[in-house]
């Protein structure tokens, strides 16, 4: 329950001769939705996404330095020259290849949408879906960020759900998968002796291998072909496909890959002698790496794969044929997925022709934060790329003529340290931020400029130009008021931009691979020094990439400013008015406040990393609620936050699914009707039991109003600190209070005394109007006789009865109600069968049953918070805050004034 509840020890008899739970862990239980502390500990303790980030750079890392080794007598020259020797015609092959391989992507969806029984969407809907997802994410990477944020503003048009975007997702990966490792097995059995001269392996290891591969697909057939499988996609039940759509699944996935692929090989150089299934398997490899590596569109690792299955060929004539074969199949298709994006958005407005540019602004703010976040990426990457390459000599030739030596070398360095903060800024442009907006325009009108001065690079300069105008006639997009550079880096993102930084200095030493370097060559300032100013380029942007490297590490899950602190007589007239009990909690201490615009009413939550929780339901007016709903979704938006609403009430689940957010079960308040309660006759056999019992044994329980009740802190703190040392843990917080004399000193005090010693108390919440009555802290010495919490129980709700209040409330069971039906949600049919079977980690059952001894009416309560990938670190952050509450009081309390007019806070 959310207040201490339990009235007896585990070897406490009752009337009917069951026992209890312990208090001490329906306390910790009930307030923490993660039930498993060695195990979160221990998952706490591996920075999973750290982890992956470092094994992505040394990945890419490895795969420089071996592209290093094999193009160590390349010329840039001879590769520019191999290029122009290219032919059209194998151009325009490779063109026609690379649209079988998007036609086939295409496919993906398609048959996700089949599978999951929503024809009436259409084909042109997932063909748009699919091709401006995976031709945006395959091009700056970050797949599951870009393409998936592409995939759900284009699905959700055409009326899906997340969770049906999710079931696409998930087959479309499949389909995927089953054709990577399908190419590879065909490739492995068919050309084991080719295969054998480039990975070192001998023939019949190659085809064992191979053979291998196609015997787990074959199991898996097996395996779904004996009866229906199925997974759960974000609480959707979804059936895997059968023997003979996994069949077409595994076509599908080939068409794509072997398009891709041919792409490539006609683009070889005609001297290339490699049998296409042969090189369509290595290409699979490569490929397969390069989303490992999470570098954009697998830069360097396809080229190192590529050089090492053809060491017989030139180096510069392979490099020539991978450039134009990025060319066709990454580029081209990134620019026509931009404008088919805008051209979808276009049509849901056709309707306001009239109004050129509102109609521009309002086409692109649904995806302008990833179509630009991904422009400025890019812009970063060209002006990085470009300030590693030797300059045109006729532009320079013209440049000397109007424009200073010392400006050109200024511009030069500055257009890379410009490059790296691009990509930073990129981020927050995803993320709405409006700060990486104005960043993002001075960045871009600077590289503009250094563009320009450094080489009069004409065509870069209308790249950024184009992007800073797409991002000016898109203000509106960026909203979220919170710091660009106290943002949360993820370390996937800093992974990038190490990687990227690094392959464009790894470009510059490849372009000036026969200088002589030397450490005067750092002094060397010339027009056609461009060996010198790549180097100290180079310097410059590693110097600003690792300053904002360590400060996001350094300052990471900031929290926001607190605005003027509010008396507490205000918190005291509004939760005078409320019939909840326990709107009391806003007396801890550990909450910030969201007051509605009269200042009637308010949200109490706290900030924990991006999870932004509500304790409860609005408190105040019910005319209020939703005024204040809002205004607290906006407000965690506007700081990039997760709105999670904990222990949400039935009375306002419309109002939580209005703001679009999931709901989640928690369990079951019990709350007891005080008209039916009572000890006499049958019905109140145990309780008048109880009861006697304590008169017998010489206890005594009174109710101490507040002001007099300060004399005893001293004897209450002394039983509370016996209570809390004979159950080994600390004070909790949040959903619950904790001792604090400022925090006691609002309520009235129920004293039991055992011949004149205190054994125990518990401070009681009272709501408005006599809608129901509680308590908060119920701690008893461990000395105190047997039975005092539920004598302390019957008496106060007698007490309650007799005052007139017409509920008690008893708090929540948790996992209580849960439904366990195949067809449920995951996290109910888990939370019934640790209901059910989980009496290791806490007696969540005999807790239930305990409470139903008082004939309570069950209410269930809600967590309300966005679903998907983030539900697993929400649930993580509410454990957090419970157990550190305590730490983080603030006095006199925190208080964020209404949205109209609310101070910018800092995150």
């Amino acid at each position: 329950m959310s207040r201490s509840t339990k009235p007896a020890l585990r070897d406490d008899p009752q009337p009917d001769g069951s026992a209890p739970p312990d208090e001490g862990d329906a306390r910790q239980a009930e307030n923490s939705p993660l039930q498993f502390p060695r195990l979160r500990a221990w998952a706490a303790t591996v920075p999973w996404r750290t982890v992956g980030a470092f094994a992505s750079i040394l990945l890419f890392a490895a795969v420089l330095f071996v592209l290093h080794r094999l193009v160590d007598e390349v010329k840039l020259d001879d590769v520019k020259t191999a290029i122009a020797a290219t032919p059209w015609s194998s151009v325009a092959i490779a063109l026609a290849a690379s649209m079988a391989s998007y036609v086939a992507l295409t496919g993906y969806d398609w048959f996700g949408i089949l599978h999951i029984k929503r024809r009436d969407v259409g084909y042109p809907v997932a063909a748009l879906a699919s091709f401006t997802g995976y031709a945006l994410s395959y091009t700056i990477g970050f797949q599951l960020v870009v393409a998936g944020a592409v995939r759900y503003r284009i699905y959700a048009g055409a009326g899906l759900g997340a969770a049906e975007v999710a079931a696409i997702t998930a087959i479309s990966a499949l389909t995927l998968w089953l054709g990577i490792f399908f190419t590879l097995a065909i490739g492995l059995v068919l050309e084991a002796p080719d295969v054998a001269r480039i990975d070192g392996l001998s023939p019949a290891l190659n085809m064992a291998l191979g053979l291998a591969i196609f015997a787990a697909l074959a199991a898996y057939l097996i395996w779904i072909g004996r009866r229906e499988r199925a997974v759960t996609v974000e609480g959707y039940r979804l059936a895997l496909p059968g023997v003979k759509s996994t069949g077409a699944q595994i076509v599908i996935g080939l068409v794509d890959l072997l398009g891709a692929a041919f792409a490539l090989w006609i683009l070889l150089p005609p001297q290339a002698e490699i049998a296409f299934p042969t090189f369509a398997a290595l290409f699979v490899v490569g490929m397969t790496l390069g989303m490992l590596s999470h570098a954009p569109g697998g830069a360097g690792v396809i080229e190192a794969t590529v050089l090492i299955a053809l060491p017989n060929l030139p180096a510069d004539a392979v490099l020539a044929s991978l450039l134009l074969w990025r060319v066709v199949y990454y580029l081209i298709p990134f620019m026509l997925a931009l404008g088919l994006l805008g051209g979808s958005e276009l049509a849901r407005r056709k309707g306001y022709l009239s109004r050129a540019g509102t109609m521009l602004a309002a086409v692109m703010r649904p995806v302008a934060p990833i179509v630009l976040a991904a422009a400025v990426f890019l812009g970063g990457i060209v002006l990085l790329v470009s300030g590693a390459l030797p300059a045109e000599t006729d532009r320079l030739h013209y440049l000397r003529r109007v424009v200073p030596l010392p400006f050109v070398e200024a511009s030069h360095l500055l257009a890379s340290v410009v490059g790296v903060v691009l990509l930073v800024v990129a981020r927050g442009l995803l993320r709405r931020l409006d700060s990486a907006y104005r960043v993002a325009q001075l960045l871009l009108t600077a590289g503009l400029v250094f563009s320009l001065a450094k080489g009069f690079d004409v065509e870069e300069a209308s790249v950024l130009g184009v992007v800073l105008a797409l991002l000016t006639v898109n203000r509106r997009a960026f909203y979220r008021r919170a710091s660009l550079w106290d943002q949360d880096l993820a370390p996937a993102w800093l992974a990038a931009v190490a990687i990227v930084l690094g392959g464009s200095i790894w470009l510059g030493f490849f372009a000036y691979r026969n200088v002589d370097y030397s450490n005067e060559m750092w002094w060397e300032f010339a027009y056609r020094s461009d060996a010198p100013r790549f180097l100290r380029a180079s310097l410059a942007a590693g110097v600003a990439a690792l300053a904002i490297g360590l400060h996001a590490l350094l300052h990471r899950h900031g929290k926001p400013r607190p605005a003027p602190a509010e008396p507490a007589r205000r918190l005291t007239a509004i939760v005078a008015t409320s019939p909840r009990a326990d709107a009391n909690l806003a007396f801890l201490g550990d909450k910030r406040f969201l007051f509605s615009e009269a200042g009637d009413a308010f949200i109490m939550y706290q900030v924990q990393g991006r999870s932004w929780v509500a304790m409860g339901d609005p408190v105040g007016p019910p005319e209020r609620a939703s005024e204040l709903l809002w205004s607290f979704r906006e407000l965690a938006d506007q700081h990039g936050g997760w709105p999670v609403f904990y222990q949400a009430s039935v009375a306002r689940l419309p109002m939580y699914l209005d703001l679009g957010l999931s709901l989640m079960k928690l369990g079951e308040e019990a709350r007891v009707d005080l008209k039916t309660f009572t000890l006499e006759g049958k019905a109140g056999y145990e309780w008048r039991y109880v009861d006697r019992k304590a008169t017998k044994e010489g206890l005594e329980i009174s109710i101490v109003p507040a002001a007099d009740a300060v004399p005893l802190y001293p004897e209450l703190k002394r039983v509370s600190d016996a209570w809390m040392g004979s159950r080994k843990s600390r004070e909790k917080g949040f959903s619950l209070g904790f001792w604090s004399d400022d925090y006691l000193r609002h309520f009235d005090i129920a004293v039991a005394r055992h011949r004149g010693r205190v054994v125990g108390f518990a401070n009681l919440w009272k709501g408005a109007g006599l809608e129901e009555a509680t308590v908060d802290l119920m701690r008893y010495s461990p000395d105190a006789p047997k039975g005092v919490m539920d004598a302390l129980f019957v008496r106060l709700m007698l007490w309650a009865k007799a005052e007139g209040y017409r509920w008690f409330n008893l708090g929540m069971a948790p996992l209580s109600g849960l439904v366990d039906h195949p067809l449920g949600p995951t996290w109910s049919r888990v939370g019934a069968f640790l209901f059910r079977y989980g009496d290791n980690f806490y007696n969540f059952e005999g807790l239930r049953t305990y409470k139903s001894k008082f004939s309570p009416v069950w209410e269930p309560r809600y967590l309300a918070c966005p679903g998907g990938w983030v539900l697993p670190q929400i649930l993580i952050d509410i454990t957090a805050l419970i157990g550190d509450a305590p730490k983080r009081v603030l006095t006199p309390p925190v208080v964020d004034r209404p949205l109209a007019i609310a101070e910018e806070p800092v995150v």
